[in-house]
């Protein structure tokens, strides 16, 4: 594929959406803070009925899309470097290296959740350890590729 097609006589580059990947860590990591809060909130009103239980499978539950984001955001950051890199003269990330550090966030996601099973902690353990190492790589990310490329 080339990066440039024409297009009515002018040319038009492409653009990468890996980034949607990269900035859905953080939003991810909101959105299951802002349930984590309702939830607590919810358990201490007996009317509901919640227990503990309840709210430990629902964070569990919570956490399932943040694993699937876990496991694609050293592919999105490596296409997205890339892309970055061929466009941007200020900033030349290496795809390798970016992609490599996205990826410690779901070797600490494994390694705890092994952890987790064979100790017996609770199985948002895992979820929290991931979010300690992706969230602040990809805010980082973020805010050098919106200094060179403008977006986000």
């Amino acid at each position: 594929m080339s990066s440039e097609r024409a297009s009515g006589g002018r040319t038009r580059r492409r653009r990468s959406h890996h980034w949607y990947w990269v900035a859905a860590i953080p939003a991810a990591f909101l959105l299951w803070l802002a349930s984590l809060a309702w939830l607590a909130l919810a358990a201490t009103w007996e009317a509901f009925g919640f227990g503990g239980a309840t709210v430990e499978l629902s964070l569990v539950a919570l956490g399932a899309p943040f694993v699937f984001l876990t496991a694609y955001f050293p592919i999105a950051v490596y296409r997205d470097s890339d892309y970055v890199n061929r466009v941007s003269g200020k900033w030349a990330p290496n795809p390798q290296q970016y992609a490599l550090v996205a990826g410690l966030g779901l070797v600490m996601l494994l390694v705890v959740g092994v952890a987790a099973i064979v100790l017996g902690f609770s199985p948002a353990v895992p979820v929290i350890a991931g979010f300690v190492v992706d969230v602040p790589f990809a805010v980082y990310y973020l805010g050098r590729r919106h200094e060179t490329v403008g977006t986000p």
